[in-house]
């Protein structure tokens, strides 16, 4: 069965080792004091940094060559974390060991590692700034190394854009000169096909020329296909009323018709022609030279022709066949003129198509070589400007510009460290627990071995 400890009894037990656990307190206590003004004091100085992010390409993907040429030449990108991650570069801290001489307790040069254990940085939440802690044992060497520090690192930075933007420079070169070798057979491409290559603009002016034409054409096409319809239909008219071409000779009256000369008289004017002839006594109509035989005559183009107009219904109807004649000499030429037109259509039209095919190649071939001297050229200046964009970046002295020594480091005149009173509390708290410790152990050994 196990036993049960009441209260009382571990207050009674506390009560009988009262003495113990106040010589053990005491003896804590008195141990801490000692070695408070033991202990060498430690003084902390601290700076102020007013940090601004550098590189406006923050958190962007690269997607193009522009991107890639901002990449290039931009300064380095900086956060108030990289600020602090890179302040305790060793290239600081060894150019602070060597501004201050500073020494170990051997008197050698003191190593990165010691003066990186001697600061702490913190960044203050949700602002730019950035704080800087030394702890040493000599106040005046504390606030050396805080200011030094912070100079060193503004100077490290500007050194690192330089360095940054010389290689910016160096590799823009590069692509410079390929780029300008690439914009110099570009231009010649360029000069020779200017020199060799056809005029985009008389084809053009030809292509216009010959549309006109083809339109001239296909009228006069249209016209003379109407006219052919036309005589077809009036000579099918005559043919069915029985007017034939024929000679007839008329003794009293003649007229003398100069058949190559009824081309220019319209069917308007041969409705008028009976009371013409009475005035004038003969007709003119114009035929072309060859010979051309109708039904029921005999009747050669060019001859002259006698009529005897005694009798008025022979008179008309003498004027009826050489009307007939007169339209199928004017047919004959139609057909003849719509086959001439459209042979120089089917011309017009296969030249054109050369034409328009020879004109969309040309300007294919001046596009693309335009577009790749353009693009040469894009890229020729976009490295140019760059170039230029990282010689400032160079030339600036931008550790100076990105970060401010908001609050010099001074030298502190009470010491951080060690603090007695904070020491003493915890030697009194800590001789008491053990003090406790002790007396329970101690009345638990005396119990077990009683039974």
């Amino acid at each position: 069965m196990e036993e049960e400890i009441s209260l009382r009894e571990l207050i009674e037990v506390l009560l009988k080792g009262r003495k113990l656990i106040g010589i053990i307190t005491a003896v804590a206590v008195i141990l801490s004091v000692v070695v408070s003004f033991m202990m060498s004091p430690v003084y902390e100085a601290r700076a102020t940094l007013l940090a601004n992010p550098i590189g406006s390409k923050q958190n962007k993907e690269i997607t193009n060559s522009n991107d890639v040429l901002d990449t290039i030449s931009q300064y380095p990108e900086m956060t108030i974390e990289t600020y602090k991650e890179q302040f305790l570069n060793s290239e600081v801290v060894q150019a602070t060991i060597i501004d201050l001489d500073l020494k170990d307790s051997e008197g050698n040069p003191m190593k990165i590692r010691s003066l990186r254990d001697k600061v702490t940085l913190e960044v203050v939440d949700k602002t730019n700034l950035i704080r800087v802690f030394v702890k040493d044992e000599d106040p005046e060497v504390a606030a050396k190394i805080a200011n030094s520090l912070s100079e060193n690192f503004i100077k490290f930075i500007t050194r690192m854009t330089k360095r940054k933007g010389e290689q910016a420079v160096q590799a823009i070169n590069e692509q410079l000169e390929a780029t300008k070798k690439m914009l110099d057979e570009e231009a010649q491409k360029k000069r020779d096909y200017l020199k060799n290559a056809k005029d985009i603009e008389e084809l053009n002016q030809e292509i216009v020329a010959l549309r006109d034409q083809l339109t001239v054409y296909k009228q006069n096409l249209i016209d003379t296909d109407k006219q052919i319809h036309s005589d077809l239909k009036s000579l099918e008219a005559l043919e069915n009323s029985g007017i034939k071409s024929t000679n007839i000779n008329i003794g009293a009256i003649k007229a003398k018709i100069q058949l190559n000369e009824v081309q220019g008289i319209t069917n308007t004017n041969n409705t008028n022609n009976s009371s013409d002839s009475e005035q004038d006594g003969q007709v003119n109509t114009s035929r072309p030279s060859n010979t051309q035989n109708n039904t029921g005559s005999n009747m050669t183009i060019g001859q002259e022709i006698e009529f005897d107009v005694s009798n008025s219904s022979v008179l008309e109807g003498a004027m009826l066949a050489a009307h007939r004649t007169q339209m199928e000499t004017r047919l004959i030429q139609n057909i003849s003129e719509k086959e001439v037109l459209e042979q120089k259509i089917e011309e017009i039209q296969n030249r054109l198509t050369e034409l328009r095919a020879t004109l969309a190649t040309e300007e294919y071939k001046y596009n693309e070589v335009m577009r790749n001297y353009e693009l040469a050229e894009q890229s020729f200046q976009a490295y140019q400007a760059k170039k230029n964009e990282a010689e400032q970046n160079v030339a600036a002295d931008i550790g100076k510009a990105s970060i401010i020594i908001s609050t010099s480091a001074v030298v502190p005149d009470v010491p951080s460290s060690p603090n007695k009173i904070l020491n003493i509390a915890i030697g009194f708290v800590l001789g008491l627990m053990i003090g406790v410790f002790v007396v329970f152990f101690k009345s638990y050994w005396e119990n077990t071995e009683s039974k």
